[in-house]
C-alpha cells in the first residue's frame, strides 16, 4: 500500500513541476546565422586578342599603345595597328537578411574557350587587371564585393591561340562560334558560368 501511494506521489510531483521534456530545444540557444545570398553571371565578352598595357613602363609589357575611343580596344599610334582586347565582364550580387556588411573574397580558377557546337574546351585564358564599374567608367578593383547589392566587374583575358584553334588557318576562326566557360569561388562557394554564343572580332574597325 505504501509503494503505491510513493509511486504516485512521484507521478503527480512529475506532472505538476513544469519541467521541459529532453526532445523540446532550448530557444535560449538557437542562434540565427545569417544567410548570403551570391548571384554571379557573365555579362558580356569579347574574343580577340591580347594587346599591350598603357603606360606599362618597366613592368615589361610594351607601352606604346595608346586608349582609343573605343572601349576595349587600342590603336598603337607609333606603328598606326589596331588592337582589339579580349575582355569578360561578369555581375555579382550579393543579398541577404544580416545587418552586417559582408566583404567577400573573389577569385577567377579558371577560363576555358569552348567550341561553340560541341562545348568541348579548346583553349584556357587567363584573367589580368580586374576592374569594377564605379560611376561612368572602370576603375582598379582588388576583387572583393563589399557590402550587399551589384557589382559589375571587368578582366583583360589572354587571347586564344588562334593559329592552333584554326590549324594553322587563322581565317578559318572568324565566323565559328565559342563559348566561355569559367570559375569563380567567391566566399568559399564555387560558380560555373558559361557564356551564351560569341564569335572572334574583327582585326579592323567596324
Amino acid at each position: 500500500m505504501m509503494l503505491r501511494a510513493l509511486l504516485f506521489c512521484l507521478l503527480a510531483l512529475s506532472a505538476c513541476s513544469g519541467a521541459t521534456p529532453l526532445n523540446e530545444p532550448d530557444a535560449a540557444t538557437d542562434v540565427a546565422t545569417p544567410q548570403l545570398a551570391i548571384t554571379a553571371a557573365i555579362a558580356s565578352a569579347s574574343l580577340a586578342d591580347d594587346c599591350p598595357t598603357p603606360d606599362a613602363g618597366a613592368s615589361g609589357s610594351v607601352a606604346r599603345c595608346a586608349p582609343s575611343a573605343d572601349a576595349g580596344a587600342l590603336f598603337d599610334s607609333a606603328c598606326g595597328s589596331f588592337c582589339r582586347q579580349t575582355s569578360l565582364q561578369i555581375t555579382f550580387t550579393v543579398a541577404a537578411a544580416s545587418a552586417s556588411d559582408p566583404v567577400l573574397p573573389v577569385s577567377i580558377t579558371g577560363v576555358r574557350l569552348l567550341d561553340g557546337a560541341t562545348n568541348a574546351p579548346i583553349g584556357t585564358l587567363t584573367t589580368r587587371e580586374a576592374q569594377r564599374w564605379e560611376g561612368a567608367q572602370y576603375v582598379a578593383w582588388d576583387s572583393a564585393l563589399r557590402g550587399y547589392g551589384e557589382t559589375r566587374a571587368s578582366y583583360k583575358l589572354s587571347a586564344p591561340n588562334w593559329v592552333q584553334i584554326g590549324n594553322g588557318n587563322t581565317w578559318s576562326t572568324y565566323g565559328r562560334a565559342y563559348r566561355l566557360e569559367v570559375t569563380v569561388i567567391i566566399h568559399g562557394q564555387t560558380f560555373v558560368l558559361r557564356s551564351g554564343e560569341l564569335m572572334r572580332a574583327p582585326e579592323v574597325v567596324t
